[in-house]
């Protein structure tokens, strides 16, 4: 039953992190963004490997602020490496449909690929380097 609770809730905080910073960054990058803008072509390579960077460096940062997992157990911890960019990569997808709904822009990260993609990079950062 606790390794059932551990699985449950270090997927769901993995999970959480993984939001949060992607729409930090995405509220950062469109700040950052808009003023120099002046065309929607971008290049599909050069937004993926953006995203590595910038999931990586997430990463990296998330460590600064919790260095260490909410629970020990490896095996538990790796199923985060697999559920949490899908459910992410999903959300950044769904976030999409309903910016282009609504007739706002969109920006490189809300896309299933992106988010998915930074995700990734991020809970993988965090499983190899965390305590």
């Amino acid at each position: 039953m606790e390794a059932i609770f551990e699985l449950v809730f270090g997927v769901l905080w993995e999970l959480f992190a993984n939001l949060v910073f992607q729409v930090l960054i995405e509220l950062g990058m469109r700040s950052l963004v808009e003023p120099f803008r002046k065309c929607d072509r971008r290049h599909p390579i050069l937004a993926f490997i953006g995203s590595i960077l910038l999931g990586s460096l997430a990463g990296v940062a998330s460590l600064w602020i919790f260095p260490n997992h909410l629970f020990q157990f490896k095996h538990l911890q790796s199923y985060g490496l697999f559920f949490v960019p899908l459910f992410c990569g999903a959300t950044m997808a769904g976030l999409r449909r309903l910016r282009e709904s609504k007739g706002q822009p969109v920006f490189f990260m809300d896309s299933f690929a992106y988010g998915y993609t930074f995700a990734f990079f991020m809970t993988l950062v965090r499983f190899y380097r965390a305590g």
